[in-house]
């Protein structure tokens, strides 16, 4: 169930399913910011999102094996992001999906598994999602 304060957000949302695998790599340094999508970072480490090219830029430490499929959804109100990334996450999680799921306040980024993505497209639909074609880099 999408709560209240974020259903008119997703009604407003859109998403767009980029064609380009990403994987999962933990990396010691970043050499080109341009070539990936910072997850999370601590003192130790850093994960990247990031194509098989952008892999070669990277000082990887470890990357899953998995291709990542990566949704951007446009999330209509930044004050609503927090609850926007809960529902869709809990409604993913429900539909056992994997996810990982990162926030840039005017747009949502939300990575599936490739092999999930059909399932993905599905689920969003269903909570009232409109596709639309991938946004040119």
């Amino acid at each position: 169930m999408i709560p209240t304060s974020t259903q008119h957000v997703i009604a407003q949302s859109d998403f767009y399913l980029e064609p380009e695998l990403f994987y999962v790599a933990q990396v010691s340094k970043v050499n080109t910011p341009g070539l990936h999508r910072l997850v999370c970072q601590d003192e130790k480490e850093t994960t990247v999102i990031t194509t098989e090219a952008g892999l070669a830029d990277l000082d990887v430490i470890a990357r899953n094996k998995e291709h990542w499929n990566l949704f951007v959804i446009n999330c209509a109100n930044p004050f609503y992001c927090v609850g926007f990334l809960t529902a869709i996450s809990t409604a993913m999680t429900n539909a056992g999906l994997d996810i990982l799921l990162t926030s840039t306040f005017s747009r949502d980024l939300v990575f599936v598994p490739q092999q999930h993505s059909a399932q993905a497209t599905e689920l969003l639909l269903q909570l009232g999602f409109r596709q639309q074609q991938a946004i040119p880099a």
